[in-house]
């Protein structure tokens, strides 16, 4: 369907008009007049061939499929208003930055003391830090978003656009409630937790770390349960704390977790989770080749 003819103003004029539920009120918010407004929507309507809105005596109702608009609407608007945000402060900001991508547990221990080492070797540079999951790193970095990241999982075909160095490894714990069985045992078997809910992180956004899970836990239980899924560690680790399942931790989030869990290693030993860095060669920075001598400082022990 071409639709080609819709521009930021008709998602402007949508969503108000949606918000106000009346485009007489929407009108006086967009300092325009009512006939246009009125015929912007309906060209809106032609030109994606679907009711927006049902009309009655007192006001505009979205539809379905208005609904569905309204909510892709505003996202597109907060794009594109982030977008002018970002060139501002780009074309504003003085001296050199850097972006940084990196996951939860990346940050506990890894990304402090690459940080301290890039300081070093750049102390005039300004660093940006944000957490986010890995999916949403390759978006972000291949938008120009960022410009390098740090996260935990092997190196996959979602990568095959980007320059990826291995710089560390995690080993994996088994987190349970205090009160668990298992918490007296000095390492817990791996068959044992096939067996128990597990907890973990969302499977969407932590394909790596589930299918990890997947490997160690099929062998001894090909139809584990995955009991709930929460989109950051922290969740996961206080479900585990109300008793609601175990889960698998890497080891690193120790210094996190502190005496809210039992943890303990598991046997058989899994095999180690790689740290990593990635990103696009094509956009490689004198700051992008530094940060990456900086997390060597992880080699070195």
């Amino acid at each position: 369907m071409e639709i080609a003819n819709i521009e930021l103003r008709h998602l402007r004029y949508f969503v108000a008009v949606a918000e106000q539920e009346s485009v007489s009120r929407a009108a006086k918010r967009l300092h325009v007049s009512q006939p246009p407004l009125s015929r912007q929507i309906r060209d809106l309507e032609a030109e994606l061939g679907v009711a927006l809105f049902v009309r009655d005596s007192r006001r505009l109702i979205l539809t379905g499929p208005g609904e569905v608009f309204l909510s892709e609407a505003r996202a597109v608007l907060q794009r594109f208003d982030d977008a002018l945000v970002l060139t501002r402060e780009f074309a504003k900001r003085d001296g050199i930055r850097i972006r940084v991508g990196h996951s939860s547990a990346a940050s506990v221990e890894a990304l402090p003391r690459i940080l301290r080492a890039f300081q070093n070797l750049h102390p005039e540079a300004k660093i940006e830090l944000r957490t986010m999951t890995t999916s949403q790193m390759i978006k972000l970095t291949n938008r120009g978003e960022l410009d390098i990241c740090l996260t935990i999982g092997e190196i996959n075909p979602g990568l095959k656009d980007f320059a990826v160095e291995e710089i560390g490894s995690y080993g994996m714990l088994a987190g349970v409630p205090r009160q668990h069985p298992l918490a007296r045992l000095d390492k817990i078997p791996l068959g044992d937790l096939a067996h128990e809910p597990i907890i973990s992180v969302t499977l969407s956004d932590f394909q790596w770390y589930n299918g990890y899970v997947s490997r160690l836990l099929t062998p001894y239980n090909n139809s584990f349960k995955v009991a709930e899924e929460h989109d950051r560690a922290e969740g996961v680790i206080a479900s585990v704390e109300a008793g609601r399942g175990v889960a698998l931790f890497y080891d690193v989030l120790a210094r996190t977790i502190g005496e809210r869990l039992v943890l303990r290693e598991v046997t058989p030993t899994p095999p180690r989770a790689p740290l990593v860095l990635f990103f696009r060669d094509d956009r490689r920075t004198p700051l992008t080749a530094s940060f990456v001598k900086a997390a060597h400082v992880l080699r070195a022990i």
